[in-house]
Order: C-alpha cells, then structure tokens, then sequence
C-alpha cells in the first residue's frame, strides 16, 4: 500500500514538474512591467508542462542558463536578454523591452505559435486540410466514374 502511494506522488510530481509558476510575477517584478506575462510568453500554446518551452523568447531565455524554479537563473537570462538586445520577433522592439510594455516578444515571430479560426483551422493567406480536399474531391470523382454506364 505505501509503495503505491508513493508511486502515485511521484506521478503527480513529475505531470506538474514542467511549469514554473512563479515565473511571471518574477519577470513583471524584475523587470518593472506593466503586468506579468502570459504562460504563451514561453509554453507554446499556453499549455505548461515538460517540454513545452518552444517559443522563441522561451528557447533564447534557455540559451541564456534559464532552470525552471530558480529565479536567479531567471534575472541573469534577462539581463542577458537585455545586454544582447533580443528581438524574437524582428519588430524592432527588443524581448525585454516588449515585457515592460505588456506586449508579446513572440508576435509575429517565425516559428511562433499562430490563432487558427473555423472548421479545418484556417488562417488567413493559409489553407489547412487541403490534401483532405484533394482527396475527398477524387474520390468524389471516382465514384460518379463508376456510376456512368459504359458505353
């Protein structure tokens, strides 16, 4: 019994492992922001966990020595941000910058997570699902080939 309570604790400790909450009043306190940013800042989607720190301002605060739950790791990668004028999104507004004013250095970024509306997640000047089209349009003409009778 206490080896599977054990088990089930580790579990639990290793599903919430990946996200450190702190994080974001740290950065708005450090950095004398507007306000703290959003979890999307850094975890793609917004959706925290392990291995989910792929954004572009995320990745550079890695390269900088960024550790989970270590806010000194944290200030240091910021300030790193700074000296090296970062700008994820090539807005001419550095990361740093972008932070204390509220904003989102990932905007816009290459490789930055992007909305998808409607149906098949369409974005404008993008068609998703278009292979599935294709291919529901040839089977759609494969079968009224077999419905005409042969000559």
């Amino acid at each position: 019994m206490l080896r599977t309570a054990a088990i089930v604790l580790l579990v639990a400790l290793a599903a919430t492992a990946g996200a450190t909450p702190n994080f974001p009043a740290a950065i708005a306190a450090d950095l004398g922001a507007v306000s703290p940013p959003a979890c999307a800042v850094c975890h793609a989607g917004g959706v925290t966990g392990l291995g989910t720190v792929t954004t572009p301002f995320g990745a550079a605060m890695r390269a900088r020595g960024l550790v989970p739950y270590d806010e000194a790791s944290l200030s240091a990668a910021l300030a790193a941000m700074a000296a090296d004028a970062v700008d994820s999104n090539g807005d001419g507004v550095t990361d740093v910058d972008a932070l204390k004013q509220g904003l989102d250095p990932n905007a816009g970024a290459a490789g930055a997570e992007v909305p998808t509306y409607g149906c098949v997640g369409s974005v404008a000047g993008e068609t998703k699902g278009a292979g599935a089209y294709a291919a529901l349009a040839a089977l759609v003409l494969v079968a009224r080939r077999r419905r005409r009778p042969s000559a």
